[in-house]
């Protein structure tokens, strides 16, 4: 009994001794202890800036959209589908079916194939930068840029902008080439500033469509598919020959489906035509995409860069 207590005494005191030296020390010692400085030094910010902000969203997506417009300058699929292709399409167009379908319809039909060659350039390099985004979701790159300090809008605002630099530069590649076999454009700049903001528009709101498939769809071949409809197309609008050369039946589905509308705005511009009707329906058709395929854009990328 007398050595336990000895040992319970014993550590009784150095518990009271441990419990001393933890004390708040009084006076002037505790302003030491409350003024004290780290060594690392870290500096002081000097101005606040809440996070997320509109200069952070335009700063980041212009990073963004050149990230991906050096991916796409060094993928040589991307700049034959997005150049040579249209430019050759025009080329072949112009040689095999200018003068027959001249002949049928009474006019030149290079106000017609021009515009449909160019439409069918801005989808089809929608098509080559959706597959790049089911690449880029497939190898983690999403999740990873997910993670980043960046504004997390900035990943689909930075692509539309990259997608509108490639369909600028795509129009107008299509454009150049159509010049030398007979395109003009009788506005001037007005017309074909006009040219290339329709044609932005429409290739926009096609490229959030395609992006919401691809993003949404469990199907890896739905982007191969919407690109097949896409080439498909091209024989069936009023670009490729006048409405009138189409059966009776079929007419009204060349007429307003949105590529003739888009053809024929660009057209109205280039030639100074009547441009109100056919702008009205091509802005129907490009807010309709833009409505019903911004939402599932948006919530499955996000589903893409978090599940992964």
């Amino acid at each position: 009994m007398t050595r336990t207590r000895l040992i319970r005494r014993r550590n009784d005191k150095a518990r009271r001794r441990a419990t001393d030296s933890t004390r708040m020390p009084f006076g002037s010692e505790v302003a030491d202890v409350v003024t004290y400085e780290s060594p690392l030094n870290f500096p002081t910010r000097d101005r606040w800036r809440p996070e997320p902000t509109v200069q952070d969203l335009s700063h980041d997506s212009v990073l963004q959209a050149q990230r991906i417009l050096l991916k796409w300058s060094r993928d040589p699929v991307t700049l034959l589908q997005s150049l040579l292709f249209p430019a050759l399409t025009v080329l072949l167009f112009w040689l095999v079916l200018d003068s027959s379908v001249s002949e049928h319809s009474g006019t030149s039909n290079t106000f017609g194939m021009v515009p449909m060659v160019a439409l069918v350039g801005a989808m089809s390099g929608s098509s080559i930068s959706a597959l790049g985004l089911r690449r880029e979701q497939t190898t983690g790159l999403l999740s990873k840029m997910w993670t980043l300090p960046t504004h997390r809008a900035s990943a689909m605002t930075g692509r539309l902008l990259a997608e509108s630099v490639r369909i600028v530069i795509t129009v107008s590649a299509v454009l150049l080439v159509g010049m030398v076999i007979g395109f003009r454009i009788h506005s001037g700049l007005p017309g074909y500033l006009g040219i290339i903001a329709v044609a932005t528009g429409f290739g926009l709101s096609f490229s959030m469509m395609i992006t919401a498939l691809a993003l949404m769809s469990r199907d890896s071949h739905i982007v191969e598919w919407t690109a097949i409809g896409t080439q498909l197309a091209m024989f069936f609008n009023t670009g490729f020959v006048p409405a009138d050369s189409y059966p009776a039946w079929l007419r009204p589905a060349i007429e307003y489906q949105p590529m003739s509308c888009t053809i024929d705005t660009i057209r109205a511009l280039a030639t100074e035509g009547p441009v109100a009707r056919p702008m009205l329906l091509t802005l129907a058709w490009s807010a309709a995409l833009l409505i019903v395929f911004t939402g599932p854009t948006l919530v499955g990328y996000r589903r893409a860069a978090t599940l992964n």
